[in-house]
């Protein structure tokens, strides 16, 4: 990258909400599940979270050839979003705050990256109820140019009578999320695992740290409100890379030799004194496992995989000493009754539990 002038330089136009992130912890969430989107998709991106609006994305790590999409996240529940609800201004004290389209607007006025902001979102959890001019459309995004005029011109007089003359721009959007208003933290995990299973089949993976540290790095990011001239200093300092999101990943992924994972559960199996039925029948239940850890990506399978680990770490000292059966036994102790109950026997359970030792053990 070459260092050239940062093309978003502006003062920004609110610096409270940088502050107190932790009132806008699904923000933060979004803006990780999107940038593991466009990461999934091999996408050149920059996240910013709190720079001139809640969540910018930024389509190249070059300042001079990046386009942005800006984004406004709503976490709100109840009836979907109507015109009225999107140009309603609320008193506060002596004050009549903005709209939420007409603060979106407002925004970028008069910026001198108006022209580079390819997309303009209104991003809600409850949705939208605005008349399309195809009304047999469901669309994840929609655009002003889907709108149907009578809406458009309800919008923009509503908005005309806030800002002074307004057109819609074509840019503006309004998106209902995928990223769920509840338990959106182990959506986000989900994702992280759907990400690395697509980057390395068969790798094994600390998901949870992964999740921590890209988390960790937005919020301390999101906070920052020094205004940088420089574009890279911008990203260092305000931004999250696709670069940055492929080294979290590659410093938490373990690659593993087919090879070597057959040898130790041959030898775990051995070590059970199994006859060759019974060796059958559990390594079906490890692959079943296997293959519901990977593909299954439920919040519910999120859980138990870390019950069991949790257990497997607590007890390796027991393997150490005591030897595989001992293990197993106060390994399923140690397992929380709810979670030894999702598994309909004893060999599925045994199969969870060798999958996480042989994944702590690689």
């Amino acid at each position: 990258m070459t260092s050239v002038s940062n093309p978003l330089l502006s003062s920004q136009r609110e610096t409270a909400g940088a502050s107190t992130y932790e009132k806008y912890e699904y923000q933060y969430h979004w803006a990780l599940f999107r940038a593991l989107t466009e990461y999934e998709l091999g996408h050149d991106f920059v996240i910013f979270v709190e720079l001139h609006e809640d969540v910018i994305l930024g389509t190249s790590l070059e300042g001079d050839s990046a386009n942005f999409q800006f984004n406004q996240i709503k976490n709100v529940s109840g009836s979907p979003w109507t015109v009225k609800k999107i140009t309603e201004r609320k008193k506060v004290g002596k004050d009549i705050k903005n709209s939420v389209i007409g603060k979106m607007l407002q925004g970028v006025e008069g910026k001198s990256f108006k022209d580079k902001i390819e997309q303009l979102n209104l991003v809600a959890t409850c949705g939208f109820n605005l008349k399309l001019k195809d009304d047999t459309l469901n669309l994840s995004l929609v655009k002003v140019g889907h709108l149907h005029d009578d809406c458009v011109n309800d919008i923009e007089a509503a908005i005309s009578k806030e800002l002074g003359p307004v057109k819609l721009p074509a840019s503006l959007g309004f998106i209902k999320p995928d990223l769920p208003a509840t338990g959106f933290d182990h959506f986000v995990v989900s994702k992280i695992s759907e990400v690395v299973d697509k980057q390395g089949s068969g790798a094994f993976a600390n998901i949870r740290n992964i999740y921590r540290v890209l988390m960790d790095d937005l919020r301390k990011k999101g906070v920052v409100t020094v205004d940088y001239e420089n574009w890279d200093e911008l990203l260092r300092n305000k931004g999250l890379t696709h670069l940055d999101v492929h080294r979290v990943a590659n410093l938490n992924i373990k690659f593993a030799e087919p090879d070597k994972i057959e040898t130790l559960f041959d030898q775990i199996v051995a070590e059970m004194g199994l006859h060759i039925g019974q060796r059958i029948k559990l390594k079906r239940a490890y692959q079943k496992y296997e293959s519901e850890k990977k593909y299954t990506k439920t919040t519910v399978q999120l859980e138990v995989g870390n019950k069991i680990k949790t257990s497997v770490k607590k007890n390796i000292g027991t393997l150490e000493d005591l030897g595989i059966s001992e293990f197993l036994v106060q390994s399923i102790a140690d397992i929380p009754a709810e979670t030894i109950a999702i598994f309909q026997n004893i060999d599925l359970l045994h199969g969870a539990v060798i999958y996480e030792l042989i994944l702590e053990l690689i």
